[in-house]
């Protein structure tokens, strides 16, 4: 009896010590993702895009957050928001027990502090219905809009909180070296252009991750990236380019992983200066609709779709997706018929046609070099002779956003909930709103069409917004300001051994990640 007391006993530690040792087991993992590009900054205010945000979003969260399917809003450094008691008013109230990874603790006066430092910077578009911010309690803070905005929740999930106290004490250049915040993991190390290494923070709010230690390694030559995944070198990599998923799904112990992506590819054109930059000589033939339609119709989409992305792609006419706020029902692929183009370019003056450059980028975009490559092919079939520019992805974005030496520029857009968003940034009149227009590159000018921005800023009635957003998207696609071309495909290579299930954002999470065995 003594014995199967012992043996129990000893059955009982063996079970506890096991069970015990098995989280720390878990959080001892590691693993190494291959990006595209490198953070631009660890600052998550300096600057909206894809990279630097996913990036940031592991050592900063946010109010409330895109679902991982895209559908909806979550709760995050926010339990709970609502719109009242009047339609200027939105209650957001704070999850208490949160701490900075430093241990201090996070407040209200956080996110008012959060939201005046962004109005600061590139991403004031966020903030820039906020009239006021009013601290009710530490966990509870009122943001009060100069008109109606239904669509602040949607904002406020891309608006990251930072620590007052520490940001004001170390100052912006410091604190984009050395990053705090009330995310998942720290900045252990930031070597630029080599590796960006995380590690748990220990006073995280949130579930714990599976994965303890994650290791960003920008790797911007997709051939290298693929060999780097092949090598052992990383253990999952984004925009696998199209040449190389035959090789990998050949490949013992790899995995691909493909999804319907919602990054737009598309086109600015300078319909509005003259001279614009990008054509020698005082004329600008783009400022006649009729060259503009020309141009659209000079672009195969379904042929860059197949051959030049191998598949990879959805030809589009459309600024955003079905179900998004400003989507147009019904409206087809716009068609390719360089006959009627030439017949355009005749009518307008240009039967010779004529030259002009047109901006790009490199290791942005799945293959995005080759794509800019292929229009111009395509236009010069209709006469147009366009010198393609071509700008590593570190260059490109400052370049363009002037719009002082571009007049046709190909780029892409991360599709959000809505077209607001885009819509203000890229074709809002320039210097007509401090808030908006303020990377109108192409100088778009259009008085309907800032008003139908205006009024769908200034309704808290979605189905309002939903309405005035479509006639918006009508106008610009009507008017060629942009040229939309198609939806790419996000695609990724991993070990097979790695649980990986890609959000419609793109940002590959590492907290929501684990490593079987």
């Amino acid at each position: 009896m003594l014995k199967g007391k012992k043996l129990l006993r000893s059955l009982v530690f063996v079970c506890l010590t096991l069970c015990t040792a098995a989280p720390a087991s878990a959080a001892e993992k590691s693993i190494t993702i291959g990006l595209i590009s490198d953070t631009l900054f660890m600052d998550p205010h300096q600057q909206q895009e894809l990279v630097t945000t996913a990036i940031t979003r592991h050592i900063y969260d946010p109010l409330l957050a895109e679902s991982a399917d895209g559908s909806k809003l979550e709760p995050m450094l926010a339990e709970s928001w609502e719109l009242a008691p009047d339609q200027l008013t939105w209650t957001f109230k704070l999850r208490k027990g949160v701490k900075f990874s430093d241990g201090s603790p996070f407040t209200a006066e956080d996110v008012k502090y959060s939201i005046w430092r962004t109005a600061q910077f590139l991403g004031k578009t966020l903030v820039m219905t906020i009239g006021e911010v009013v601290i009710v309690d530490p966990h509870t803070v009122k943001l009060i809009t100069k008109a109606p905005d239904g669509a602040l929740p949607d904002k406020l999930a891309k608006l990251c909180i930072m620590s007052k106290a520490y940001t004001t004490k170390v100052g912006d250049e410091a604190v984009n070296l050395k990053p705090m915040g009330t995310g998942p993991y720290v900045l252990a190390e930031w070597v630029k252009q080599d590796h960006i290494s995380l590690a748990l923070n220990p006073n995280y709010w949130g579930r714990q991750p599976a994965i303890a230690n994650v290791r960003f390694k920008p790797i911007s030559n997709a051939a290298t990236r693929t060999a780097a995944l092949l090598s052992g070198e990383v253990d999952l990599a984004d925009d696998i380019p199209v040449r190389d998923l035959a090789r990998l799904q050949k490949t013992k112990g790899m995995d691909l992983v493909v999804r319907p992506g919602r990054r737009l590819i598309y086109m600015q054109i300078d319909g509005t200066r003259e001279p614009t930059p990008g054509i020698d000589g005082p004329k600008n033939p783009m400022k006649d609709l009729r060259v503009r339609q020309a141009i659209s119709l000079g672009i195969d989409r379904r042929a860059i779709v197949k051959i030049t992305l191998n598949g990879n792609g959805y030809p589009t006419g459309q600024l955003v997706q079905q179900g998004k706020r400003g989507n147009i029902p019904g409206l087809p692929v716009p068609e390719y018929n360089p006959k009627k183009a030439k017949q355009l370019l005749k009518e307008a003056g240009y039967e010779q046609g004529f030259a002009l450059r047109m901006d790009g980028p490199v290791d942005s975009y799945l293959n995005d070099a080759q794509v800019v490559q292929a229009i111009a092919g395509q236009l010069a079939k209709i006469g147009i002779k366009v010198e393609p520019i071509l700008h590593p992805r570190a260059t490109f974005l400052a370049y363009v956003r002037r719009g002082e030496k571009t007049s046709l520029v190909m780029a892409g857009w991360p599709e959000e909930m809505d077209f607001g968003a885009m819509g203000n940034i890229f074709y809002y009149t320039r210097g007509k709103n401090p808030a908006k227009g303020g990377s109108n590159r192409c100088h778009y000018s259009n008085p309907a069409f800032d008003k139908l921005l205006d009024d769908a800023d200034a309704t808290a009635d979605i189905a309002r917004r939903t309405q005035l957003l479509e006639e918006a998207a009508r106008l610009v696609l009507h008017d060629v300001g942009v040229i939309p071309l198609y939806f790419s495909q996000d695609i990724y290579g991993k070990k097979n051994t790695i649980k990986f299930t890609p959000r419609a954002n793109k940002f590959i999470m590492a907290d929501e990640l684990d490593i079987e065995g």
